[in-house]
């Protein structure tokens, strides 16, 4: 044998140990997007297994589409396992509760979460997309603004630092993406709606109307009869008696410090626009209490905006457990006894946190 003709024989034995490699890489690859990419009940084996938990965060496999933007496989699994360490780090046994995922109907729990977690993501990236379309985009420096506010309520950074490694599995740089930054454009873009968006424009110039007409002297009653909505359009406003756990938490910070007889001005809340007038006020059983009437003008719930932006992008889950509900704009799971396992859970008490909290 000529030494071309070995020369040649070795090229042949490289490319062919070559092609087995990108075979066996190709093969690989298929059999953790298969088995495991697909399986949500198994992020938490994921996270065991050194080797595939790195080629889950390495190699972006698609959980889900939003329009042409991704949500990797690699997300999902890591937030969820990261709820599935914060449920085993808790000691529940006071409230008589305890968390197993290790169990049958353990692993079917965890499925749900990830099936909520899922649907949050996709919510995230909705947000995000509509944000930016209204020129909202978060800087770093924005971003790390509101961490260090967040750090200066904990009173030192360490203990939240040692709190997102104890409870989480993360550092910082996670909780600013997994929370800060989804948080940063969710108040934003809601911001920007109740200024700018005419579903919330419109009751704005209502209650504005209303509080202008009081300023001019007409009673609260005729107030409440030509302007409010709902339950506060009758009986003259009047709510009766309330603590403050017991009202919206921006009504409740608005309304307290008042005296008997005295209106707030207008109250921007989740729901809409109050504005309230403290009747009297009493203790009662250590508790301190108040008597209100409210004019109130409903603005359209941010989830229900939500949805309906939703339907304005194409939305796909690549995940075999679930799929994406055209009709109520959320992730579910393909299986009807999953369906109902979810729902039976939601709607019995339970001992489990899991599902509850």
């Amino acid at each position: 044998m000529n030494d071309q003709t070995k020369k040649s024989g070795k090229q042949v034995a490289w490319s062919t140990i070559a092609i087995a490699l990108l075979i066996f890489a190709a093969a690989y690859l298929v059999i953790i997007g298969t088995l495991v990419v697909f399986s949500p009940a198994l992020a938490g084996k994921v996270n065991q297994n050194k080797v595939v938990r790195k080629t889950v965060e390495l190699v972006p496999y698609p959980a889900a589409m939003v329009g042409g933007k991704a949500i990797s496989d690699g997300k999902l699994f890591g937030e969820l396992a990261s709820v599935q360490r914060f449920y085993e780090n808790q000691d529940f046994s006071k409230l008589g509760m305890r968390v197993d995922f290790s169990t049958e109907d353990g692993e079917k729990r965890l499925e749900i979460n990830g099936r909520k977690i899922l649907n949050k993501l996709i919510d995230d990236a909705v947000i995000q997309k509509e944000a930016q379309k209204r020129g909202i985009v978060l800087t770093p420096e924005m971003i790390d603004q509101e961490v260090d506010r967040m750090l200066k309520e904990y009173g030192t950074g360490d203990i939240l630092k040692n709190n997102l490694e104890k409870l989480y599995g993360w550092n910082i740089e996670d909780f600013k993406e997994n929370i800060v930054k989804s948080d940063l454009y969710t108040e934003k873009l809601i911001g920007y709606m109740q200024e700018n968006d005419p579903s919330f424009t419109v009751a704005k110039d209502k209650i504005t109307k209303a509080q202008a007409d009081l300023e001019d002297g007409m009673i609260f009653s005729d107030a409440v009869k030509k302007y409010s909505e709902g339950e506060s359009a009758k009986d003259s406003g009047e709510l009766g008696w309330f603590s403050a756990d017991q009202m919206l938490p921006e009504v409740a910070v608005a309304v307290f410090p008042l005296s008997a007889g005295q209106q707030s001005e207008i109250i921007q809340s989740s729901i809409g626009y109050h504005i309230v007038k403290v009747g009297d006020k009493k203790t009662e059983n250590d508790v301190a209490m108040v008597k209100v009437s409210q004019i109130f003008v409903r603005t359209q719930p941010f989830s229900d905006w939500l949805k309906a932006a939703e339907k304005k992008h194409r939305i796909t889950v690549f995940l075999r457990e679930f799929r994406w509900n055209d009709e109520t704009q959320m992730v579910e799971f393909r299986s009807g006894d999953m369906r109902d396992y979810e729902k039976n859970m939601e709607n019995s008490p339970s001992s489990d946190p899991s599902i509850i909290f």
